[in-house]
Parts: C-alpha cells; structure tokens; sequence
C-alpha cells in the first residue's frame, strides 16, 4: 500500500468514505440517489502505477474514462463533486424565507438585481439558502446547504458559522441583517 491508497485497493471502501462524508451535510442521503453514470476503479495506469480511474456513460456505446493523478483526499472531493447536485435534487424545498429585502442599498447593488436571497426548510430535513442575482446580460444563481451541525449550535454560534460559508459582501447579508430579519431565527428552528 502507498500514501495515494490508504485503505488499499477496493474502490468501494473510498466510495464509503466519501458516501461517509457527504452524509454530514445531506443526512437524508442514499446510495441509490447517485448519479448512475458515474463508475469508478483503481486500476494500473501505463506507468504500472495504480490510480483512480472514473467512468462516465453517455449512452450505451459512448462511456469516457479518465486516469486521475490524484491522491485519496482528491478522489473523495471528487466523487462528493459528482454526487451532490444530484443528493440536493432529492430534497425538494418545503417552505421558503425570502429575506433580499434586507439587503444594504436595496436588490440592486453595483448593477446587479438581487432576485433571491432565500432560505429554504426541505421536505427530508435540512436547510439551505438560495441566491440569485443579474443585470442586463448575465446572472447566476447558488444553493447552499447549511451543515446541520450549525443548528445544534447557540444562534449567535449559528450566526458566526453562517457568515463563514456565506461570507457577507455586496449580495450576502451580513451578521446585523440576518440578527434583525424578522422570523428568521423562528424559521431556521432556534
């Protein structure tokens, strides 16, 4: 065994981890909510090395493989990567917080439209918080699931960890907004 492989050469046992830590942030996840194109080995490469080696189906004749140079850390943000897109569809939203409103200087900030600056209770459990944003050509948008870790902590604990996966700038509220919105400590359960 080398340091790129220190659970040996099974492939499932990295799958487990990774499974392992996804679990953390969607406790409501199953294996079966994978997504079903991705396959994955270890496998020697030319060299005679072994490494990770991922599968991706298009359609029945078209299947991509890739050699990956990385370590087992790498792999498991990898395969977590792939997956969670497809864990987070499997919870849809319940219920929705729209707090954009409070957003210093209004939803147009530095010729963006804020459209949304939501947070979400789901239907399996959890928490995330919605953002959209765009001007006259271009917009994006994120999901980010709130670790339910934070929600065993005090709100003003809460509060300091939100801030750190959502770092307040010109389209995330900082700590004084989110102090004041009425009913969002109610909603996220504190």
């Amino acid at each position: 065994m080398n340091k790129k492989f220190p659970y040996g050469y099974d492939v499932n046992v990295y799958i487990d981890k990774a499974f392992e830590q996804m679990k953390e942030l969607y406790p409501w996840a199953e294996k079966n909510m994978l997504r079903k194109q991705w396959r994955y080995a270890i496998e020697k490469n030319d060299k005679g090395e072994y490494a990770f080696v991922t599968y991706f189906k298009w359609s029945e004749k078209d299947i991509e493989r890739n050699v990956l140079d990385c370590d087992s850390g790498e792999f498991i943000e990898l395969f977590i990567n792939h997956h969670s897109d497809w864990i987070e569809e499997e919870n849809p939203v319940k219920d929705v917080m729209n707090v954009r409103d409070l957003i210093p200087g209004g939803t147009k900030v530095r010729g963006w439209f804020i459209e949304s600056y939501e947070f979400q209770s789901h239907v399996k459990g959890g928490y995330s918080v919605f953002l959209q944003a765009g001007d006259r050509t271009a917009g994006a948008s994120r999901t980010i699931f709130i670790p339910p870790a934070y929600f065993k902590l005090s709100w003003d604990e809460f509060l300091d960890k939100y801030e750190e996966l959502v770092p307040p700038n010109a389209f995330y509220l900082g700590r004084e907004e989110l102090e004041n919105a009425p009913g969002l400590k109610e909603f996220l359960g504190f």
